[in-house]
Order: C-alpha cells, then sequence, then structure tokens
C-alpha cells in the first residue's frame, strides 16, 4: 500500500504569469481546512536548456538545477509579492535554486486563518512553514519538479523573522536569513500602542492588507499581535548549531531598532554574519530626496536598495560560502565520553602529516536521532608520504590499526604505500586505477562535467561489490572500535572513497543532504594534494586523447584546463544526482547491502550497532 503524501499540491495554471512559474496550493492534511497556503514556485533559469550539454555550457550564467529549496516569508500585513521577494525569486532561481515564496494564512491569496479570534499567532506561521518543509519531500515535489528536494534556506522579512527562527527551533535548516527582524520582542507593543491608541482597548485594530488581488480592510485581533510580543528570543539560541545565520538590515530603519542587529550577532556568535544596507529603510527603499549614489534603479520615486539586498543574499548562498561555512560548522564534533570536549574532524592537517584530505566520517545525525559514532572510520587520499609524526599520531592517538587501500594493484605498484600499520588491499572497480589513461569510454563524461559522475559512479559501484563485501565483514566481525580505528582511502580519496563513505553513511540513516555535503568536503580537503594536482595539469593534451572524441571536445567546448577542473571536483550536487540514480537502482541503502552485497539482515544490525550512538 502506498502512503499518500501528508501535503497535497494544487497547481493553478490560470494563475501563472510565468513560464518559469507555477503557481501553487498546498494544503496540509493537519493544518489546514480549505485551500491551504498559496504559494509560487521559480524553477531554475538553466532547465530552460533541454541537453545536459546546454545546461553545461551555460553553467558560468545560470546555475545548474540544484536539490535545494529557498523559502522565502513575508512579514505582517505582507503578501508573497512584497520587498526584495520576486526579485530575489529570480536571482536565485538563475543560480540553479527551487524557489518558494508563500503567503501566510489570511495574507495574500491564502485560506482564513484557523481561528479569526486568534488571529494569524506565530505557531500558525510555523505549521505553515513546516507545510513547505514536508511538502519538499513528497512524491508531488519530486514529479512537479524532477527532484526530491531539501529545505535549504529560509528568507524571512520582518514578523516573519520571528516566525522562522521559531520553526527553526525544532527543524534543521542549513541557512536562515533574517530581514529586517524584531530582537525584542515585547516592543511590539509599544509599536502597536503608538499606531493605534486604542488598541488595547478595542482588541484590535483594523489594516489594509492585498487578499486575492484587492485591497481590504481586516481586523487584526489583539491576540495576533500578542503572539508576536511575547516570543522568548533568547530561546533561539537553542537552534542547531550547524545552521548559520545571516542578518542584513537597513540603516535607516524607523521600525525595528538597529540595536537589533548587534543582538542577533550576539546571540549566534561564531555562526552569524552581519550586513547593513546604508540609507535604507525597514523596507529597503531610500528616503525621499536622496541621493542616488549607486545609481540604482527607483520605485515610487524612492531609491530601490532591496536590488542590493538582493545581491548580498545571493552572495552569501554561493556554492563555496555554504561550503566554507559546512565546514567550519563541522570541523569539531563532540566527544562521546565527555561532552565538554571537542574532536577534531580534521586530526591530521597536511602540514603535519603529508596526508590530504584526512578525515573522521563519524558525528553526523541520522535521521532518526542517533550518531554516527567518532574515532572508529576515518577517510584520506593515499597517506603512502605520511610524516613520522603524522604516523605515530594516527596510530597512537587516533588508535588506527587497520587501513582499507581501494587502488588496484597497478596504483599501488606504481605509487607509495604507507608502512607501519597493516594494510589489506580491496581494490574497488574491478582493479582499474582512477589513472584517467586507463578509463574506459564509460568514464570520459566525467572529464566533461561533472554531473556526468553518476554514470560513472554507477559503473564503479557495480564493479566494487566484493571489495564493499570485504570491507563490510571486518565491520561485521567486531574488529573495529574506538580502541582498533580504520581508514579507508583511494587515490585522491574523491570518488572511490567518497562513493564507499556514501554507503556507510546512507547504510547508518544519515540524509542525503549531509552525505552531498561530507563529500563535497574533499573540494578543501584536497586543497593542499598539489603533486597530484600536478600530474593531472601536466597531462594537458592528453585530455583530449583519454575523451576520445573530437566531437564531444567541441560539443562541450572543452579544454585541458577545464577537463581537468572536471575530473577533479567534488561537487554537491554530483553526489545529489548519484544519490537518486542509486535509489532508482536499489530502492533503499538496506536494500542494496541485502540484495547486491548479500548481507543478512543481522549483518547490517551489526554494522549499525558498531557505527551508531
Amino acid at each position: 500500500m502506498v502512503q499518500q503524501d501528508i501535503v497535497e499540491t494544487t497547481v493553478i495554471k490560470k494563475q501563472e504569469i510565468s513560464p518559469q512559474e507555477r503557481f501553487l496550493y498546498l494544503k496540509h492534511s493537519e493544518f489546514h481546512g480549505s485551500t491551504g497556503i498559496a504559494c509560487v514556485l521559480t524553477l531554475p533559469t538553466s532547465l530552460k536548456f533541454g541537453s545536459l550539454r546546454e545546461k553545461v555550457l551555460n553553467e558560468e550564467q545560470y546555475g545548474f538545477p540544484q536539490h535545494k529549496l529557498v523559502l522565502l516569508c513575508h512579514g505582517h500585513s505582507a503578501h508573497k509579492n512584497t520587498v526584495y521577494m520576486p526579485m530575489l525569486a529570480q536571482r536565485l532561481a538563475d543560480k540553479g535554486y527551487y524557489v518558494l515564496r508563500i503567503d501566510f494564512r489570511n495574507m495574500g491569496d491564502s485560506e482564513p486563518n484557523r481561528d479569526a479570534k486568534l488571529g494569524r499567532t506565530i505557531a500558525q506561521d510555523c505549521e505553515d512553514i513546516e507545510t513547505v518543509y514536508q511538502w519538499a519531500a513528497t512524491e508531488q515535489c519530486r514529479k512537479l519538479t524532477g527532484y526530491t528536494l531539501v529545505l535549504d534556506t529560509i528568507v524571512a522579512h520582518s514578523r516573519g523573522v520571528m516566525s522562522m527562527f521559531e520553526f527553526a527551533r525544532k527543524r534543521y535548516v542549513p541557512n536562515l536569513i533574517n530581514a529586517c527582524g524584531r530582537f525584542v520582542a515585547h516592543g511590539l507593543y509599544e509599536k502597536s500602542l503608538r499606531r493605534n491608541p486604542n488598541w488595547d482597548r478595542d482588541g484590535g485594530f483594523s489594516c489594509q492588507i492585498l487578499r486575492f488581488g484587492k485591497m481590504q480592510d481586516i481586523w487584526i485581533p489583539k491576540s495576533e499581535t500578542v503572539s508576536a510580543a511575547s516570543v522568548d528570543t533568547s530561546k533561539f539560541a537553542e537552534i542547531d548549531s550547524r545552521s548559520w545565520v545571516m542578518s542584513i538590515y537597513g540603516s535607516a530603519d524607523t521600525v525595528i531598532p538597529l540595536s537589533a542587529l548587534a543582538q542577533y550577532s550576539n546571540l549566534f556568535q561564531g555562526r552569524h554574519t552581519a550586513d547593513l544596507v546604508m540609507y535604507a529603510d525597514h523596507n529597503f527603499y531610500g528616503l525621499a530626496n536622496d541621493k542616488n549614489a549607486h545609481d540604482l534603479p527607483l520605485r515610487k520615486g524612492l531609491v530601490n536598495y532591496n536590488v542590493t539586498v538582493v545581491e548580498r543574499i545571493a552572495s552569501f548562498l554561493e556554492p563555496e560560502q555554504q561550503l566554507q561555512r559546512f565546514y567550519k560548522s563541522t570541523s569539531f564534533i563532540q566527544d562521546s565520553w565527555n561532552p565538554s570536549q571537542s574532536l577534531a574532524r580534521w586530526p591530521l592537517p597536511h602540514e603535519f602529516s603529508h596526508v590530504s584530505n584526512f578525515r573522521d566520517v563519524g558525528g553526523f545525525v541520522t535521521r532518526n536521532g542517533l550518531r554516527v559514532k567518532p574515532r572508529i572510520l576515518f577517510r584520506c587520499a593515499n597517506p603512502g608520504e605520511i610524516t613520522e609524526a603524522g604516523l605515530q599520531y594516527m596510530t597512537q592517538n587516533l588508535k588506527v590499526s587497520q587501513v582499507f587501500d581501494l587502488r588496484s594493484a597497478k596504483e599501488v605498484k606504481e605509487n607509495k604505500v604507507i608502512n607501519g600499520v597493516p594494510v589489506t588491499n580491496i581494490p574497488f572497480n574491478n582493479q582499474q586505477s582512477a589513472d584517467p589513461q586507463d578509463m574506459s569510454l564509460i568514464y570520459r563524461g566525467m572529464f566533461l562535467s561533472p554531473y556526468m559522475f553518476p554514470q560513472a559512479y554507477k559503473i564503479m559501484l557495480q564493479n566494487s561489490i566484493p571489495a564493499i563485501a570485504q570491507f563490510c565483514r571486518y565491520l561485521i566481525e567486531g574488529h573495529c572500535n574506538q580502541s582498533h580505528a580504520a581508514v579507508f582511502h583511494c587515490a585522491g580519496g574523491k570518488d572511490r572513497t567518497g562513493i564507499l563513505a556514501m554507503l556507510i553513511l546512507g547504510l547508518l540513516g544519515v540524509d542525503d543532504d549531509t552525505i552531498a555535503r561530507d563529500f563535497e568536503l574533499t573540494t578543501i580537503g584536497l586543497q593542499p594534494e598539489r603533486k597530484l594536482l600536478k600530474v593531472l595539469e601536466d597531462r594537458g593534451d592528453i585530455y583530449y586523447q583519454m575523451l576520445n572524441s573530437d566531437k564531444l571536445a567541441q560539443e562541450y567546448r572543452a579544454t585541458p584546463e577545464s577537463m581537468c577542473r572536471s575530473l577533479v571536483s567534488s561537487k554537491y550536487e554530483a553526489m545529489r544526482l548519484f544519490l537518486d540514480q542509486f535509489r532508482v537502482l536499489h530502492e533503499s541503502f538496506d536494500h542494496f547491502f541485502l540484495n547486491v552485497v548479500k548481507l543478512s539482515t543481522s549483518d547490517i544490525r551489526a554494522i549499525k550497532s558498531t557505527l551508531l550512538e
């Protein structure tokens, strides 16, 4: 029996104004009583290109479609098309994001509040955000977008910031962007009294908002204001430590005190980016008669600083910026035995050990709230040139007593092998090396684009089952623990090592987003691997021979430099696409290990018992 999606999706084609946008209603079976919340979904601009080749050729201008969803939330008495929202949606879609901007209940085109006497409470807003969070993982979302999405970012304005942070106390969202959010919540009482002196006596106030395309007077009950004014913002510190917050305010804001920017900076110290748009008001417009020093567009005669806001948010969400934040937020792992102690995820820096990309596979949280044990499994590039001090630290401090070498016999013979610790060679990929000259035609897509990696990884996986089974047997037999840790590696610690890490983390229940972000960390891990990169770069024109197709080289405008960059890359989306393909073929990680690797259910339980806490 197929389980029905808890969120129902209705596409309203007659309200679509652009081929790139979809007008939706999302109705949660528990939260909504009629149509649900109205949304506009902006699709990645690069989807207009029909072929992979066209997407690759235009990637510098239009980012490849991502598995990431950005949610835009409006403020008080507003709607999905206010301030920067349509402009930001388009800018992020150009970068490859799926972007959803919503009307909270009783705003814009959404259904009324659940209880008119209570009004639009913060708790109700959180339900609407939860609807989006759950929708991203539904089959209906996959059919509409082509992907199962992850809610990667929430951008909220003004009152919506309270709702965003309250929601994030319970759900992990990697990026939280606070645009002009209030910090001292009870200041809302003072604001309400200034605007409406009889607010308290009357039990609320009336204001005009856009409802179903027309300006209408609606009643804002006192309880709606109290809901926002009574939020304890100090509890926002409970938000998952992996979440990174950006706060952006206008220097001429007369609605929210600028002290809020400093207060949020202090609250999220160490994981906060502060930004100030000079001369902009609460809605990011200039004041009357302002000089337009940067020649920005005007709106109703005022300088439109929303253009600046959009560019700064887009910069914050650049892939390189996201990678650096994930690297920083996961660089330390809480010790299992003593929570006051932190363990380094990267315990053997290259300058000390001469080993690249050496990192702990543990510390990641699983979908069911368990954690991958740290200090049991490590991954790296070839450790053959490890220093004496590095080897001593690896064996004595990290307790590594076994190394698994995934390279072919040819690679092992031609390159160095670590000494001083037992090594078992379990060659991945039927003894084929990662030497580009040994790659068959099936792998040539790796020269053209990282988005062609999944096809090569599929073949590597098919050709590596005996090696995977042997590695699993080591875990099952209880040889691996925090007193007897293991390392697995290939040449660069990227492709074959990345596939094995994906399989282990996936079997343990780590989500796809985290697996792909961990894969992407190799971009940082390989930066010191100058020797390997130099060898690849020096091959120059040989890449054309290895590609073995003048036609492909011309079609993709491939150069030796572009082919080298592609070959050594470790992009988030390459792993996400491979994970999608893996699930189409094998349904789940448990099914793969049961049906392909031929483990038993008790074997799988043993692996999970060994590696989870």
